[in-house]
């Protein structure tokens, strides 16, 4: 007994350092600035929500974080240069689904796999999105516009934000759930989709409500629809799609950090702290408000199988729609 207890030690002492050094590591990183690589370019959205936490996070990390924006190519560019970048938790990136999962599935030649060569951080925030049809639609309600479109088959479309795009899936997808034919108009980004639809140029859209309520005080548009899984506390009273349609699943639009494989889990912890902390306080969780963003500050672990997740959801739609690698 006692010399099995003895080969024990060697073992136990070998865990213990492997704690006290992931420990230890946690303790000392970071000892310089830390890069946020945002795969956008300047502005609303994604860009906001990195800068808007910054400075929370600089508290709580003790280090300054510097911002880079790298746009282009879908994202493509900035996640490549994060997936070569040293797993040492000094390059962050700041990205969306688009260019974590779809770019994966429609871009040919990608310099990297999105499960493989990345540390999932975690997903700080999702725009809750919504349906929204111009003044003129005969329709108060989901359930009025499906009945619409279906007397009208082949006569109706809805604008996106591009081919491929989170609101392009979710066309697809609410044609599928709701047995319509409704057709597909993409633009080049939201706001132009979006002033389609205030023109009367296409009926219907998806977009972010932030992007939505100001057509909406304006009377120019109606929101018929939340396009998330529960209603937007701001607008209690508008149902969710999925209230309406059984089966509506809205793609994932989270805006997420990740680190490059490998990086050490204590840092990539303290990171994700770093966010939640900062998402917590009540300036930043106001702002997240009035721009109808909702929190989810969710863990590496979590946020790794909400990726994965995604995979699944984002499938089945591109299945739908059609689409190819290009």
């Amino acid at each position: 007994m006692k010399k099995s207890f003895q080969s024990l030690l060697p073992v136990t002492a070998l865990v213990a350092g492997l704690f006290g050094s992931a420990g230890a590591l946690a303790q000392a990183w970071p000892t310089k600035p830390i890069k946020i690589i945002v795969a956008v370019a300047p502005g609303p959205g994604v860009d906001y929500v990195a800068r808007a936490l910054g400075p929370k996070m600089v508290e709580e990390l003790g280090q300054a974080l510097v911002f880079e924006n790298q746009s282009g190519g879908n994202g493509v560019i900035a996640s490549a240069a994060v997936a070569r970048a040293a797993p040492d938790g000094y390059t962050i990136l700041m990205a969306t689904p688009s260019m974590i999962i779809t770019a994966m599935m429609l871009t040919k030649g990608i310099p990297y796999d999105s499960l493989k060569d990345f540390a999932p951080v975690t997903a700080a925030v999702e725009p809750y999105t919504s349906l929204i049809v111009n003044a003129s639609v005969p329709a108060n309600n989901v359930r009025e516009l499906v009945e619409w479109v279906k007397k009208n088959p082949g006569k109706v479309s809805y604008a996106s934000s591009g081919i491929g795009s989170v609101f392009h899936m979710v066309g697809e997808l609410f044609n599928q759930a709701a047995g319509t034919d409704i057709l597909h108009v993409p633009y080049k980004s939201v706001p132009p989709a979006v002033q389609a639809v205030v023109a009367n140029e296409v009926p219907m859209t998806f977009a972010a409500v932030s992007n939505a309520l100001p057509q909406v005080r304006g009377g120019k548009v109606r929101v018929l629809g939340i396009l998330e899984k529960t209603r937007f506390p701001r607008m209690p009273d508008t149902p969710t799609v999925g209230e309406t349609i059984p089966g509506f699943e809205k793609p994932p639009s989270w805006f997420g950090y990740l680190a490059p494989a490998g990086t050490p889990p204590a840092v990539l912890n303290r990171v994700q702290s770093s966010v939640v902390k900062a998402m917590a306080t009540p300036d930043v969780r106001k702002s997240f408000d009035d721009l109808a963003l909702g929190i989810i500050g969710n863990t590496p672990t979590e946020f790794a199988a909400q990726i994965r997740s995604g995979f699944d959801v984002y499938a089945k739609a591109i299945k739908i729609a059609g689409l190819k690698p290009e």
